[in-house]
């Protein structure tokens, strides 16, 4: 059959919102989509480029996006950091809506200069936008703690109800961060008798209940001072996987995980659990696009809902950014 042929053949499989969009083109390297949403509707995608990191909006529901354009706070140096180093690179956090609807934006400025001297700094930094993503401002520096940056934001920021934001490190445990005194809390994730452990997405749901997903799901009813395990999630080594499993809480209630398997992760894959986190139906995992060549890890792909009907996925392709919008029904049912 002709190539063009099967292409069709394949998409006519999918329904028409299934279809994925380009939302951008850029470099290689640490792109790191993520993508948020503000309450006119506008999305926000946010993503590494050559000359820091870019932003790309879409006022119609991802169908169509805006030129990619540098958020001009996140191509400084930073002040901590000495003006002259071997190596400097930017390295994208993640993207999201605050309750008052601005839009908080993280990542690390790296230098490196340890065949000179040893120096290596991380600094954790952030920028707000106000007016959905087409004005940031100056940047911010988070931390350090006891002279040490804090290095890199892997999941989504949670706001909290006293207005601080709780960042899920790369390394060490999450902290609760206040924007307006810069001081820093460590937030206890861990079963009584278990170590801390990195790489957890912290999700607050409709309920109220907290859900950490690292190696294992954990749970939490009380705001965060007592976590279980929770049974029968999906488990990965305490280390930097190929999985890239990412958590959506929806407003009805469930909340979704999207994820990838393996180095050559093959597709779009989704299952979900109907009651608050307790359970999870991983025999119903759904996979869209499955022919398709999708960065997995721990910055791809992330789910967002758009409204009563429908979620919205930025994902990895090579270097290019890519939207799918799906029904949720379709995904989990």
């Amino acid at each position: 059959m002709h190539a063009s042929l099967l292409m069709f053949c394949s998409l006519a499989l999918l329904q028409s919102e299934d279809v994925p969009v380009v939302v951008a083109k850029t470099k290689a390297g640490h792109v790191h989509p993520s993508i948020c949403q503000t309450k006119n509707g506008t999305l926000v995608s946010v993503f590494g480029g050559p000359d820091g990191l870019r932003c790309s909006r879409s006022t119609d529901g991802g169908k169509t996006w805006s030129d990619a354009v540098t958020i001009p706070a996140t191509s400084k140096r930073p002040d901590v950091i000495r003006e002259k180093t071997e190596r400097f690179e930017i390295y994208p956090g993640t993207a999201d809506t605050l309750p008052d609807d601005r839009i908080l934006v993280t990542w690390n400025f790296i230098a490196d200069d340890q065949k000179k001297d040893k120096y290596y700094q991380r600094a954790l930094l952030y920028t707000i936008s106000a007016d959905q993503g087409m004005t940031w401002s100056e940047q911010g520096l988070i931390g350090p703690v006891d002279g040490k940056h804090l290095g890199a934001v892997r999941h989504n920021v949670l706001p909290w109800s006293d207005g601080r934001w709780l960042l899920p490190l790369r390394v060490g445990p999450p902290r609760l961060f206040d924007p307006k005194t810069k001081q820093l809390e460590v937030l206890n994730v861990q079963p009584t008798s278990e170590k801390p452990m990195s790489f957890r997405q912290i999700v607050r749901t409709p309920k109220g209940t907290l859900l950490a997903m690292g190696p294992q799901m954990l749970r939490s009813t009380d705001e965060g001072k007592s976590w279980k395990v929770v049974p029968g999630m999906r488990t990965v080594p305490d280390e930097d996987t190929e999985e890239g499993r990412y958590l959506t809480t929806l407003k009805d209630g469930r909340v979704l995980v999207t994820f990838g398997v393996g180095r050559m992760n093959k597709g779009l894959s989704y299952n979900f659990s109907a009651d608050d986190g307790v359970t999870w139906n991983n025999d119903a995992t759904v996979v869209l696009l499955p022919e398709t060549n999708i960065a997995a890890r721990y910055y791809s792909a992330r789910t967002i809902q758009l409204d009563d009907q429908h979620v919205g996925t930025v994902f990895l392709t090579g270097s290019t950014v890519n939207f799918v919008k799906v029904k949720i029904d379709r995904i989990a049912k």
